[in-house]
């Protein structure tokens, strides 16, 4: 019996979506207000991973490779609905109300990381999945020293937005 390349290829997929699944709808959170949006990302990054899974020959880890395939994705993505959105209210539509997480602080906290620019909030989403500093550095491009002072830049960056927000409630 012999293995079907689609198969094997449908396995892996599950695989990847079953161990990464998630971490990868805390990525979409990070990026985006709206449930529904969020869930319509995940199926992007998911269509993408699936389209990308055969090219894939391990030169980076598994790890690294799909984060830096569903950043991509997410950024693309959260660039599309901020236009989209700026349209709607031009016409008068109101975006979807911020559905977020039950525990209060990490609503605070994903709302402090969805202020940040696009490269500031990737490098903090994959470390707050835990990726190490040289992982970060896979899926970005930006150096591993780059990245410790750009950590340490966000850390009190977040932690300013967090206090003004609390003050602010």
């Amino acid at each position: 019996m012999t293995n079907n390349p689609g198969t094997v290829r449908e396995h892996e997929f599950l695989r990847l979506l079953g161990v990464y699944g998630p971490a990868l709808r805390r990525l979409c959170a990070g990026y985006l207000h709206s449930g529904g949006d969020r869930e319509d990302l995940f199926q992007e990054i998911a269509a993408a991973l699936w389209s990308a899974l055969p090219g894939f020959r391990g030169a980076a880890s598994e790890r690294t490779w799909l984060y830096r395939v569903a950043h991509n994705v997410a950024y693309s993505y959260a660039r599309k609905r901020r236009r989209q959105y700026r349209s709607e209210l031009q016409v008068g539509a109101l975006p979807d109300r911020l559905q977020a997480p039950e525990d209060p602080r990490r609503r605070v906290l994903l709302e402090a990381v969805q202020q940040l620019g696009p490269v500031d909030r990737q490098v903090v989403l994959l470390y707050l999945e835990g990726l190490s500093t040289r992982e970060i550095e896979q899926v970005t491009g930006l150096s591993a020293n780059s990245i410790g002072v750009r950590l340490t830049r966000l850390r009190r960056r977040l932690a300013s937005l967090i206090a003004g927000k609390e003050v602010n409630e």
